[in-house]
């Protein structure tokens, strides 16, 4: 047994002793973040013939990250935002065994525990929407959200379905991961081909963020091509890895796509071949070709959308931020 190997398996026996429940579920919300029912995913089908289960709406859920668990902040601003807003039934693939970070060394947990497991998921979810879409689930009005490596646990499912026969509408890659999956193919990562209309909010393509287009859309927030891309409000500071600091510009992808729910219309961009072209453009010529960020639209023009916020929420600036 190689050592990498040796490695693996050491980590995977830390972390079953670390306490989790090992079982990936979804939770399902009944129209609060402390009411929900969790299943695992082999009985998630039972949720369909429940209550909660409203087929003329659509269907929204949310996949955490590295380290992410079900109380944390971008599960809590994203979930949260979709429950106040009353269009959709809510629901959060919770992997949160399999997303941890089974030792101190967190950068060794991301590549040897959760990238892996991550990439297995995203295969294993094929039989998952299988089921639900047997069991009723209107696949055609399902919306996947996933911030990190959650988002390539949506991108790689919606590929495999699509292999299936069966092809998503909508993800929306929230900051995909880019280590471990910036040079993969189209089949192990986020991707155009992951469903009918895949868009992407990038913030943090200097470090943690994809730094290419990986989306029908890809919207990029506060780009700059000179030095590294630092949000509005996020320090400059050196930081602890995976510290709150250090993941400022990561995780002001979700909360800015909480603020496109909350405040719908604020939060625009405009299309450009790429952002050199755009940085030269005329007031007239940014406004010419807009998109909102967070609305399904399968006619938008294929490509790259920038614009600037505001350093806290309210993030949006309507036309005044391209």
């Amino acid at each position: 047994m190689n050592a990498s190997a040796v490695g693996f398996y050491f980590l995977l026996l830390i972390a079953i002793s670390t306490g989790y429940d090992r079982e990936v579920k979804l939770r399902f919300y009944h129209a609060s973040f402390e009411k929900y029912t969790e299943l695992p995913l082999n009985e998630a089908d039972k949720m369909l013939h429940t209550s909660w289960y409203n087929p003329n709406r659509t269907t929204v859920i949310f996949c955490h990250g590295f380290t992410g668990f079900p109380t944390g902040p971008a599960v809590t601003g994203i979930i949260t935002a979709y429950l106040e807003q009353e269009e959709s039934n809510v629901a959060l693939l919770n992997w949160e065994y399999l997303a941890s970070s089974p030792t101190p060394g967190l950068a060794t947990s991301y590549v040897n525990w959760a990238a892996p497991n991550a990439r297995q998921l995203g295969a294993r979810l094929v039989d998952t929407f299988s089921l639900l879409s047997d069991a009723g689930l209107d696949i055609s009005k399902t919306h996947l959200i996933g911030h990190s490596l959650g988002a390539q646990i949506w991108g790689i499912a919606g590929f495999k379905l699509r292999q299936r026969g069966i092809q998503l509408p909508w993800i929306t890659g929230v900051d995909p991961a880019a280590v471990g999956f910036e040079t993969k193919a189209p089949s192990h990562k986020l991707s155009p081909a992951s469903a009918l209309y895949v868009d992407v909010i990038h913030t943090d393509p200097s470090k943690y963020g994809l730094r290419t287009s990986s989306g029908t859309v890809d919207f990029w927030a506060n780009y700059r091509a000179i030095g590294p891309v630092r949000q509005p409000g996020c320090g400059n500071q050196p930081s602890p890895a995976f510290s709150p600091e250090d993941l400022c510009n990561h995780n002001r992808s979700w909360k800015l796509l909480a603020d496109a729910i909350k405040y719908p219309g604020t939060i625009i961009g405009s299309y450009a071949k790429n952002y050199k072209v755009w940085k030269h453009y005329s007031k007239e010529e940014r406004v010419a070709e807009t998109l909102l960020l967070g609305k399904y639209n399968t006619n938008a023009r294929p490509g790259n959308y920038y614009f600037v916020t505001n350093s806290e929420s309210p993030y949006g600036l309507k036309t005044d931020g391209l």
